[in-house]
């Protein structure tokens, strides 16, 4: 009977792992992470920052924390909130920053250990794209700006390695 049951308990964690992790595909982000843009990288001139991902509620949702500071004396704070809207567990996210922006994002998963946030069509205003993909041990960021009906230009791109 232990051992019916210890089979059972041992299975029903390896059929968990593989198919009632919804976050599995947003791995590669969780953790603290340290980057760099430098003077060509943003239209702000160099800057650094720190931002994290981390699973929280029971990893219902994963919160993303950024501080950057530039070398102009700008400072830019935000908080996301990624999370799983029903009845599909579509991956959603919204965005908040120290500028008053609140973004709405759809997410879209291209390649293992990539990651495209994109904005919700709302005229007049512009669409947003934020990219997240591993290169080696960095993780590398892009965000991007695309006006009513137009092709998204890149606003800033960095570079970051894990604490």
């Amino acid at each position: 009977m232990r051992l019916t049951l210890l089979a059972f308990w041992t299975s029903s964690l390896v059929l968990y792992a593989q198919t009632d992790n919804p976050w599995k595909k947003l791995d590669f982000l969780i953790g603290e992470w340290t980057g760099a843009a430098g003077e060509r990288d943003t239209q702000l001139g160099p800057g650094q920052g720190a931002f994290s991902f981390e699973a929280e509620l029971q990893r219902k949702i994963i919160v993303r924390r950024n501080l950057a500071s530039y070398d102009s004396g700008i400072r830019h704070d935000d908080l996301m909130v990624i999370y799983l809207d029903g009845p599909n567990d579509t991956p959603r996210a919204i965005y908040f920053d120290s500028e008053g922006h609140v973004i709405r994002y759809d997410l879209t998963f291209p390649a293992a250990n990539r990651v495209i946030f994109e904005s919700e069509a709302a005229p007049p205003g512009p669409k947003y794209r934020l990219t997240y993909w591993m290169d080696g041990a960095s993780l590398n960021g892009r965000f991007e700006v695309a006006p009513v009906a137009g092709e998204y230009k890149t606003y800033m791109h960095w570079t970051s390695k894990k604490k």
